[in-house]
């Protein structure tokens, strides 16, 4: 594949191949929370057909004041992190366009990217397993690591153009 050679040679933008490995990313709490729903038969297991309704029927549950088994907590967790994710997906796509068009260099990019996509990864798992308070803070201290390469990039282009 050229993309992989280019990417491995150091010769490929780093930063717009890692769109579709964010995508990606996003997606994973989805599916993980898929599969519990479906092996567990929570709600009598995932509904295809209309998912925001099995999402929604979980989040009216809480919102009503009774009590979320974990597991329940943990689906509708994972289905935060891939919202979370595709929300922030377009802000990353407008950071890695407008890097590359204002020539920031690349091993600058590459940094931001590294950051970003490990940062994503770390916060996504974080959403996913953590229920606590305390929990949650480290969970924040990494998303806020995670925007970091994105307003990085934001001012780098702002004086660069």
């Amino acid at each position: 594949m050229d993309l992989a050679k280019a990417l491995l040679s150091g010769n490929a933008n780093y930063a717009i191949a890692s769109l579709p490995l964010t995508l990606f990313l996003s997606a994973l709490p989805h599916w993980y929370t898929i599969y519990l729903a479906e092996s567990n038969k929570v709600q009598g297991g995932w509904t295809n057909e209309n998912p925001r309704a099995f999402v929604a029927r979980l989040n009216a549950k809480a919102a009503s004041g009774k009590k979320l088994s974990d597991l329940e907590s943990m689906i509708l967790r994972g289905q935060s992190a891939q919202q979370n994710g595709f929300e922030w997906w377009a802000v990353w796509a407008v950071a890695a366009a407008l890097g590359t068009w204002a020539k920031i260099p690349q091993d600058q990019m590459f940094r931001y990217t590294a950051i970003h996509v490990v940062s994503r990864a770390i916060y996504s798992y974080l959403y996913v397993v953590t229920s606590s308070r305390k929990g949650s803070y480290l969970r924040t201290l990494v998303f806020q690591v995670s925007i970091y390469p994105a307003v990085a990039i934001f001012f780098k282009a702002a004086l660069a153009l």
